[in-house]
C-alpha cells in the first residue's frame, strides 16, 4: 500500500498540469477525472498519458488492455491525496 501511495503521489506531481487542464472534460466519449488519469498512469506510465492528451496516442499493455479502459473504469474515485 505504501508503494502504491508513493507511486500515486509521484504520478500526480508529474501529471498535475494535465489533471488541471483536462479534469471534468470529455475526450473521445471518455469523462476525464483525476483518478482515471492516475489509473491510466499506473498502467501505461505518466509519459504515455501525456502522449494521449497531446497526440491521441492509445497505449495498450501486453494483454491488449487499453489505457483509456482504466480511465473509464477508475473514473470518479475519491483519492484523498
Amino acid at each position: 500500500e505504501e508503494a502504491m501511495f508513493s507511486l500515486l503521489l509521484h504520478n500526480k506531481k508529474i501529471l498535475r498540469k494535465t489533471i488541471k487542464k483536462y479534469h471534468n472534460d470529455t475526450i473521445n466519449g471518455i469523462h476525464i477525472t483525476e483518478s482515471g488519469i492516475l489509473a491510466a498512469a499506473h498502467l501505461a506510465g505518466a509519459g504515455n498519458v501525456k502522449k494521449f492528451f497531446r497526440r491521441g496516442y492509445e497505449f495498450k499493455d501486453g494483454n491488449g488492455t487499453k489505457m483509456t479502459s482504466y480511465m473509464i473504469m477508475f473514473a470518479d474515485y475519491d483519492l484523498k491525496l
